[in-house]
């Protein structure tokens, strides 16, 4: 069926209908997609690993299964360290709330005197703070009881990259100009992934120092809490400075609490605006505010695992939604307004 001969509202309608129908269909086999999802991105991760390992003379065999011990260790390895942050966490959780409440009570004289009560504001803020880093943290240990099939399948996929022929690549570069400006796209999509994940690691690291040399507890707990969610923008630092922010209220009072804040505020800044940006290069090509209703929209369809992943799925439905002349237009409304000026700017400087 031709879609040029619709008008644009109907054209727009059926798109609509089909996103609907999509979207329902996910949400109902999510169970299915997320350990699929976390494959590939796994995948594109570790592949860079392999190919450097083919190039030292490691043959494809060996080279993938150093690349899966790697990924088996560091999963146990997370995993272990979590596990025993969150049994100690758990046995000071009622401690935390009554130095919650005192440091409230101590507070409360300084509040101002309004219709609503601030100190009662205040403690359910601090009681969610604490639901919530739970709630993310046994989140991400009941996603590793599908750790082990996401490790086949990640190895199985190394393998069949590891081992296809080079004249398979070979005859890709052959392509058509659409196969050409797919794969351009597909080695963005890459490049963001393990460019995203160095630099998280880079952040958790920085973070996890900087709360160590304060004597904030559980500092490797909540370094490791913000490399996980650095991969949700924009909400992912906030919510990961929330933890250690009350621990140091509780430890150094309000004085500590902000420098946390400062110290955990300047570790993202540099990493966000300074080292992301000079890797990443000319960046997502996204719209801040199509990243920002990403995260609803997959977190939705996936639950909590959707925001973790949210920008890399919204780039390859910008990949699909571009190589296809009827929707193309949909991926361009994907497009931040730098982006389009800098291709401008650069067809400009072609054409001289």
């Amino acid at each position: 069926m031709n879609t040029n001969s619709h008008s644009t509202p109907a054209r727009i309608l059926l798109y609509g209908t089909a996103a609907v129908i999509l979207t329902i269909g996910m949400q109902q086999i999510a169970t299915i997609l997320v350990p699929i999802f976390f494959s590939i991105f796994a995948f594109l991760i570790f592949s860079p690993l392999v190919h450097w390992l083919q190039k030292k003379g490691v043959p494809s065999t060996v080279s993938v299964g150093l690349a899966i011990l790697f990924f088996i260790v560091v999963a146990m390895g997370t995993g272990f360290l979590v596990i025993g942050s969150l049994l100690q966490l758990s046995s000071r959780i009622p401690n935390y709330e009554t130095q919650l409440m005192e440091t409230l009570e101590n507070l409360s004289i300084y509040l101002p005197s309004v219709g609503f009560s601030v100190e009662s504001i205040l403690r359910n803020v601090g009681a969610f703070a604490f639901s919530l880093t739970a709630g993310i943290l046994t989140g991400v240990l009941d996603a590793g009881t599908t750790t082990g099939l996401i490790i086949v399948t990640t190895t199985f996929l190394l393998l069949d990259a590891a081992g296809a022929p080079k004249k398979v690549q070979k005859e890709a570069e052959k392509q058509s100009l659409l196969l050409s400006q797919t794969t351009e796209f597909g080695r963005s999509l890459v490049n963001y992934i393990v460019i995203r994940t160095e630099t998280n690691l880079i952040g958790g690291i920085g973070t996890a120092v900087l709360l160590l040399i304060g004597g904030i507890d559980f500092a490797i707990l909540w370094g490791f809490l913000t490399f996980l969610l650095g991969y949700i923008p924009y909400l992912g630092f906030i919510l990961a400075a929330l933890p250690p922010m009350l621990l140091a209220l509780f430890k150094y009072g309000v004085l500590g609490a902000l420098a946390v804040l400062v110290g955990i505020s300047l570790v993202n800044a540099l990493v966000e605006n300074v080292l992301f940006p000079s890797l990443a290069g000319k960046g997502l090509k996204l719209s801040p505010s199509v990243v920002f209703l990403s995260l609803f929209y997959w977190s939705y369809v996936l639950g909590t695992p959707g925001a973790l992943i949210a920008v890399p799925l919204t780039m390859v439905v910008k990949i699909i939604l571009e190589s296809f002349e009827e929707t193309r237009w949909l991926a361009k409304l994907m497009e931040s307004s730098g982006s389009e000026d800098k291709d401008e700017k650069k067809a400009g400087e072609n054409a001289l």
